[in-house]
């Protein structure tokens, strides 16, 4: 982000303001010394030596001069002028008073604009950019608080973002510039950057899906993960500035600090690039956009480490994280960073983001102005409102998608840990949050401060010394003090937000506004972009012309930033101002026309024309007579007639001669014809519509005493804004804004796309496990409930709920309740009902791929594991499950089931107890008839875990294929015959291992028993110990312990069990 300076204006000098400084109580000796300076017949400026200027041409084709001041041991301050105010300026030796100026200006650019004069006058010399400045009359009083107060006042600024530690590192980035930077610019180098950028985002998007490095975990510490996060959301910041600054030696600027501050609640490093207004265009849009770039690039760098240096993948996974979350925040045209930068940039247009917020706020409340009624330039910022709506809604789906991704299993981590790691907890959810808690916290602030404003407004006793302080610093200054009170009485405050749209042109006026603090811009419908034909700062009053004659309003009028207004109802305005003073209507009527007509008056506000009218006087003047100026400041206005020049030139209607700006003009022409003429007293200064000159000096009340400077405070009126005035002379071969409109709209639907798919990426949840610890295992409750014992602490897991369970931690599912551990990289073991198990360990081996492994002890039930995993970025499970009658392992992609006395496989390769089994494959079950599916194992699956099936046993049709069996041969039939049970078409491997004896191999028959549970029985006979539908088995030694029969489903138990 970059830093701008105060643009301060003449409206800003005679509040009060120090240039640089905060508001504070105004100092009357500092208000008389400005209004002395700025008196025509007194102030002399002069103009200092040493200034750098530059002149650029706006992308309407208009022209501009920026200056910049000497820096004198302090940073410089910047000033945009048209040509011409230039060519005042150069004006300004000391010896021209600023009655001689507006005298000068008006020939410069043929028309009166004393108000412009002024402006620019203290323009200047509040950018110290002229001799003799002012002094600072707040430092002292500051100095005189107490260190308490002053301390405490610091400490509220730094938490506010408006304090920074800086140094001085223009010399660092020259010499880094000249040495490496360079290379960076260059055309390999940017192609290299882009193919960086592409690489990297599919690596990151990758890597996120398949959950191969944990962002909230650093060697599997939530602290350590939070402090690295800090540092490196530091390094990240200091990169992207770092772009900005090396973009900023490539155009040739300076960049004359960098240092720290809080912005958002959060530590950020910041460059001074305001220097970068001395250069064109399309250098400013360079240097916004070598941020972002930047961030792309090195995030993509970062990636492409991390894939070389597997032991660094999960550091350069959190950096690369950061760098794509900040240039997505920067890039937002909804916070004022790069991306409004970019685009006001792009499209010159001051107070952009501002005013279209400030419109599609209107529009959400069924205000404003409709979209067929705006200009180009409104819809401009209309289509730049829509691109904050999309970026916003890019913005939900992703932070949704990280909540459910990573920040929930941080959650999940942290709050069942005790009191230290939940303080944990909470500090890095308010890091993630400080933004919008920083914004919701202003804004509640805000409304605060407000509500309090409000409830002393409403004591209108109380309240009003500060109306009518207001009142008599502005243009009503001059009326009696009981029509004063009046207006006062009816009053009311408005504090409206920067953009929003208060007057709107050909429309009645309802209030008559006058400007006690910040400022409203004035543009005309159907001006070109970035025009601003007239700005209103403190002491202005906006509307009184329309209220005095009835007519709608000539401008659409927008509040800036720090708008404070003084309200008061035009029918008010009417009553007690009376009738319009100066010439009869008739004679009014003639005046107006004339100086509509007249090009050196015709840009004049409609309240400074009426005015002149009211001060101005017609006269008949006879051939020959001559056209006499009384003095220095008097001017006259050719209604009819000819007049004719000592040099000869003649001139006709809508001439304006004078003022001569000092000495004694006398006789400036003489008349050729009969001439009718309007006598213009004072032309160097405007008087005001109604009533006297306010008291000179007369301070505006101080509404917020002590304000601090804004965290950008350019933002209300930028250097680079375009200075008040009417739009220049354009062509009308290429219409700029329609090419802007154009490009607005494909922005647009970039941003809608980019919505439309973070919303679809919401709907697909990432790895459950990403953020789990390597030696944890996550416990998922899909059915009734399941008790969990961990390092002393019992807990009661519901449906739906989740717990991460360490080594030594015990785990018993009750009743029908069926639970799910699921290890790093996503291979998972199914509890069935009646399990109870201990997680004894589990790790993960780091690497290219890494390698997870646990094990477990079964205590008693069933349990169902399937090893595959559901990213590619891990290795199967290796999965040892230990129990009395031997460990059971696997190697590589298993599905398979273990009980207490025996294994069944479906598909990979498993062992008991040393002892292997070819699988069959097939289904697997509970006990209760219900396949249980094999949980996703491909990478296209969704990478989360398998919850059980519905409780609805399905009966497979038997088939003529016959199945085998591993296992000892059972001479006992079953003492509990069902007849109900169903039959299986292919059952999986069976593995028991006794405690002593061999193993045989038998085969089972492939049709279905009708009265007993025996698998070798055919229907109608009499059980057998050994016999099968082809041939009987072989002798085999009886084992020592009772063997387990499967049933013909493939429902497995042990023995007397019921």
């Amino acid at each position: 982000m970059t830093y701008v300076e105060n643009r301060t204006n003449v409206w800003e000098v005679l509040a009060g303001r120090a240039p640089q400084d905060p508001s504070g109580p105004a100092d009357s000796g500092l208000w008389h010394a400005v209004a002395d300076r700025l008196n025509p017949g007194r102030a002399r400026p002069e103009l200092r030596g040493g200034i750098e200027v530059r002149h650029r041409t706006t992308v309407r084709g208009g022209r501009y001069v920026m200056l910049r001041s000497p820096e004198d041991g302090g940073r410089s301050c910047y000033l945009r002028l048209t040509p011409e105010e230039y060519q005042l300026a150069l004006m300004m030796d000391g010896g021209s008073t600023v009655a001689r100026l507006v005298a000068e200006f008006a020939r410069i650019a043929g028309r009166l604009a004393p108000d412009q004069v002024r402006r620019v006058v203290a323009d200047l010399a509040g950018n110290r950019m002229l001799e003799e400045l002012p002094a600072d009359a707040f430092r002292p009083l500051r100095e005189t608080e107490p260190l308490p107060q002053r301390v405490g006042g610091s400490l509220l600024a730094a938490a506010r973002g408006r304090r920074m530690l800086t140094v001085n590192v223009d010399g660092a980035l020259t010499g880094l510039y000249n040495s490496v930077g360079r290379l960076l610019f260059t055309r390999p180098a940017v192609w290299l950057g882009i193919l960086l950028a592409l690489a990297g985002g599919v690596l990151f998007v990758t890597t996120w899906q398949r959950g191969g490095h944990a962002l909230f975990l650093t060697a599997d510490s939530y602290l350590l993960g939070a402090i690295s996060l800090l540092l490196l959301n530091l390094l990240a910041l200091g990169l992207h500035e770092l772009g900005h600054a090396l973009a900023a030696k490539r155009v040739g600027r300076e960049v004359p600090a960098a240092g720290l501050m809080l912005h958002f609640g959060l530590p950020t490093v910041v460059v001074d690039t305001s220097d970068v207004w001395m250069a064109g265009r399309r250098a400013r849009i360079a240097v916004t956009a070598a941020g972002p770039v930047t961030g792309l690039a090195l995030a993509g760098l970062a990636q492409l480490i991390g894939l070389a240096v597997p032991a660094a993948g999960g550091l350069a996974f959190k950096l690369a994280f950061l760098l794509y979350l900040h240039t997505f925040f920067n890039l937002s045209p909804l916070l004022p960073l790069d991306g409004q930068y970019l685009l006001m940039d792009w499209l010159e247009i001051p107070d952009l983001r501002s005013r279209a917020l400030a419109w599609l706020g209107g529009r959400l409340r069924r205000r404003g102005t409709r979209w067929s009624a705006l200009d180009r330039e409104g819809r401009l910022i209309a289509l730049y409102g829509l691109l904050a709506v999309f970026w916003l809604a890019t913005a939900v789906a992703l932070g949704l998608r990280l909540w459910t991704d990573r920040v929930h299993g941080l959650v999940l981590g942290l709050w069942y840990e005790g009191v230290a790691a939940r303080l944990l907890l909470a500090v890095m959810l308010l890091g993630l949050t400080a933004p919008p808690l920083y914004f919701l916290l202003g804004r509640i602030g805000r409304g605060w401060r407000r509500w309090r404003q409000r409830a002393a407004e409403r004591d209108q006793e109380a309240d009003m010394p500060r109306r009518l302080a207001a009142l008599h610093a502005c243009d009503l200054g001059g009326l009696p003090e009981p029509a004063l009170q009046s207006l006062a009485a009816r009053a009311r405050w408005e504090r409206p937000p920067t953009g929003r749209q208060l007057v709107l042109a050909g429309t009645d006026q309802p209030a008559v506004l006058v400007v006690v603090e910040g400022a409203l811009h004035g543009r005309r419908p159907g001006d070109p972009g970035g025009t601003i034909r007239h700005h209103a700062g403190p002491g202005s009053v906006v509307g009184l012309a329309a209220a005095l004659t009835g007519r709608g309003a000539a401008l659409d009028w927008h509040a800036a930033a720090g708008a404070t207004l003084l309200a008061v109802p035009t029918s008010t305005v009417a009553t007690v101002v009376g009738p319009l003073p100066g010439p009869p209507p008739a004679e009014r009527a003639e005046a107006e026309a004339l100086f509509a007509d007249t090009p050196a008056l015709a840009g004049l506000e409609e309240d400074q024309q009426l005015a002149l009218i009211a001060a101005a006087h017609p006269v008949d003047l006879e051939p020959g007579a001559p056209v006499v100026l009384h003095g220095p400041t008097h001017a006259v206005v050719v209604e009819s007639g000819v007049i004719a020049m000592p040099d000869g030139i003649e001139l006709r209607r809508g001439t304006l001669v004078g003022p001569v700006g000092d000495g004694t003009p006398g006789m400036v022409a003489q008349t050729r014809t009969p001439v009718r003429l309007w006598i213009i007293p004072d032309a160097s200064d405007l008087p005001p519509l109604i009533g006297l000159p306010a008291r000179p000096g007369a301070p505006m009340p101080s509404l917020r005493p002590g304000a601090p400077l804004a965290v950008r405070p350019g933002a209300a009126h930028p250097p680079l804004a375009v200075p008040p005035g009417p739009p220049p002379e354009r062509s009308d071969e290429f219409d700029v804004d329609r090419h802007f409109e154009k490009r607005m709209w494909a922005f647009a639907g970039v941003l809608l796309v980019l919505a439309l798919g973070a919303g679809a990426l919401g709907l697909g949840a990432g790895p459950a496990w990403a953020e789990m610890p390597a030696e944890r295992a996550l416990l998922t409750v899909d059915r009734g409930q399941a008790i969990a014992h961990d390092g002393g602490d019992r807990w009661t897991v519901r449906a739906g709920q989740r717990r991460y369970l360490g080594a030594g931690a015990q785990l018993e599912t009750t009743g029908t309740g069926r639970a799910r551990l699921t290890f790093p990289g996503g291979g998972a073991v199914l509890l069935c009902p009646g399990a109870r198990v201990t997680l004894n360990s589990a790790s993960v081996t780091s690497g290219r791929q890494a390698a997870p492994s646990g094990r477990l002890t079964l205590d008693n039930g069933r349990l169902l594991a399937g090893t595959a995993g559901t990213s590619a970025a891990y290795r199967p499970l290796e999965l040892t499950v230990a129990r009395a009658q031997g460990d059971v392992t696997n190697r590589g992609s298993a599905w398979y089931a273990v009980d207490a006395a025996a294994v069944t496989v479906a598909n990979g390769s498993v062992s008991a107890g040393g002892v292997d089994g070819a699988p069959v494959g097939g289904d697997l079950t509970c006990g209760d008839g219900v396949t249980v599916p094999q949980p996703a194992a491909t990478e296209g699956d969704q990478p989360t875990e398998q919850p059980f099936p519905t409780e609805e046993p399905t009966t497979p049709a038997p088939t003529g294929t016959p199945s085998v069996s591993a296992g000892p041969s059972s001479a006992a039939p079953s003492d509990s015959p069902d007849p109900t049970e169903p039959a299986a078409t292919r059952t999986p491997t069976r593995i028991t291992t006794p405690d002593d004896g061999p193993t045989t191999v038998t085969t089972r028959p492939t049709t279905k028993p009708t009265k007993t549970r025996t698998t070798s029985k055919p229907a109608g006979t009499t059980p057998a110990p050994t016999s099968t539908t082809t041939t009987p088995p072989a002798e085999t030694t009886p084992p020592t312990t009772a063997p387990t029969t499967t049933p013909a489903g493939g429902e497995e138990g042990t023995p007397g069990s019921s």
